[in-house]
């Protein structure tokens, strides 16, 4: 295993979150989300020189905001509560357009990590309040609007990533320590066949948000274990990336040739204490090769 130092990291300079998650690259800015305090950030850029003077904007929504995906054509969706909206985004402003997608989870569910397809679909999961065994659900929402059940019973629904062939949909549930990979139907959308690509042991961390570099090798935040972990498509262990604080949440690659890794991280749980102890957790983190 190549040791853990082989990448290192450093503050994106972006506001601390409680719960930092969704760090997308489109249109030349990055993207994320504080999913509790419900807010959704931009910075464009393309260098880590060019972020370090870019502005970062935001759009409030005071209410849990889990999912911030670009859809194509400068859009973005927003999943804001048990709703997914849509914005068009333009000279550094989201514009919201046509009517929310309010989806129909029972009462107390959350709606939690996504990704969009190739056609447009947006594949997005729940979690029951208490995070019960098998209660989540991926679901699956058309660009006409259309909810379709995925696949049931997962625990905590959480990251996803397509491969290259955007025929296979890798997909995390935190609580079960496992990654799925769901072959899906080119034309239909349904999920012809479910494998796990990887089992974490049961005294290890949570695995969170995923992302693929531009080589194909599937890099996982590790919450819990203030790392994030690259696989290859055999699922061996790479080598680990050194995160300073504990909550790593998610990874994506951006900027110009994918060659900078966002990570995002939380403070869930922190008492006032807690969070003034340790001050970079909720802290982006940001590499480049």
């Amino acid at each position: 295993m190549v040791d853990k130092e082989f990448v290192t990291v450093k503050p994106f300079g972006a506001p601390r979150c409680h719960l930092g998650e969704s760090p997308r690259w489109a249109y030349g800015y990055w993207w994320w989300v504080d999913a509790t305090a419900g807010n959704v950030y931009w910075r464009p850029g393309s260098s880590i020189g060019d972020l370090a003077q870019s502005p970062i904007g935001v759009r409030q929504f005071n209410a849990r905001t889990s999912l911030v995906q670009p859809v194509g054509d400068s859009q973005v969706v927003i999943a804001v509560e048990n709703t997914l909206r849509r914005f068009s985004f333009a000279k550094h402003v989201l514009t919201e357009i046509g009517s929310p997608i309010e989806l129909p989870l029972p009462d107390g569910f959350l709606l939690n990590d996504g990704i969009v397809d190739g056609a447009g679909n947006i594949w997005i999961g729940s979690v029951s309040p208490d995070r019960s065994p098998g209660t989540g659900i991926l679901l699956r929402v058309t660009p006409a609007g259309e909810i379709h059940q995925a696949l049931p019973r997962f625990s905590l629904t959480n990251g996803m990533v397509w491969d290259r062939e955007q025929s296979t949909l890798f997909h995390v549930d935190s609580y079960e320590r496992r990654i799925w990979c769901h072959h899906v139907h080119a034309v239909t959308g349904s999920i012809i066949q479910s494998n796990i690509f990887l089992q974490l042991p049961s005294d290890d961390g949570l695995p969170d948000g995923i992302s693929f570099d531009p080589s194909g090798i599937l890099y996982v935040a590790i919450y819990g274990k203030s790392v994030v972990r690259a696989y290859d498509m055999s699922a061996r262990l790479l080598y680990e990336i050194a995160i300073p604080t504990e909550q790593v949440t998610s990874v994506a690659f951006g900027g110009a040739n994918n060659s900078q890794l966002l990570i995002t991280t939380a403070q869930e749980d922190f008492t006032e204490v807690q969070s003034l102890e340790f001050p970079l957790a909720g802290t982006l983190f940001i590499s480049e090769r």
